[in-house]
């Protein structure tokens, strides 16, 4: 019965791990869309030559820490060790 309870677990684990692994793809692209076009607004609002070049990254930095937090705190709950976050990457299921 142990063995039943731990493949499921290790199931389960698999698939929260791909689940963040999803999440972790599309905050990838959501990070790089919003800070594509914020720079460009930037750019594009703000008088040329007073403001450093650094300052059109900022809505793309501000994407990332904003569609990374969740998938932290996701991971940290689901995966309290690192082996058990690599555990869930190496199981392969049976069907």
């Amino acid at each position: 019965m142990n063995k039943i309870i731990d493949e499921q677990d290790l199931a389960r684990d698999h698939e929260r791990f791909k689940q963040l692994i999803r999440s972790a793809i599309k905050a990838f692209v959501i990070s790089i869309i919003v800070g594509l076009v914020g720079g460009y607004l930037v750019f594009q609002y703000l008088p040329s030559g007073k403001y450093p070049a650094a300052i059109l990254y900022v809505p793309g930095i501000l994407a990332v820490i904003v569609t990374c937090l969740p998938i932290r705190s996701r991971k940290k709950k689901w995966f309290p060790t690192p082996e058990a976050l690599k555990a869930a990457a190496e199981y392969k299921p049976t069907k």
